[in-house]
């Protein structure tokens, strides 16, 4: 039970280091954090965590800064080269119900 409380924060890990960006750490620093630098820790820096010729393509494409929670908006995600649904119940209900409650 007590991993399944922790395991929440690991979405907000990029917001955690765009805090770090505030207090003073270097952007590339902070990315690096969240990229690279997980995946030497985790022993899989040779497919994972930047982007070369031979590694696995698993990453993300957005518009706007991915460190800053308020202009985050992914575009596309990519797994291993293939790309992945960014589909989800909250997105279809919303775009359903967005003509009915615009706001006049």
């Amino acid at each position: 039970m007590h991993q399944r409380r922790r395991g929440w924060r690991q979405r907000n890990l990029p917001f955690e280091a765009g805090q770090a960006v505030g207090a003073g750490l270097p952007y590339e620093a902070a990315v690096a954090a969240i990229s690279l630098n997980a995946a030497k820790i985790m022993g899989i820096a040779d497919r994972c965590g930047s982007i070369e010729v031979g590694k696995d393509a698993t990453l993300f494409i957005s518009e706007g800064d991915a460190l800053d929670m308020r202009t985050l908006q992914v575009t596309a995600a990519f797994i291993q080269g293939r790309e992945i649904s960014l589909d989800n119940k909250q997105k279809e209900l919303y775009n359903r119900f967005e003509e009915k409650y615009k706001r006049q």
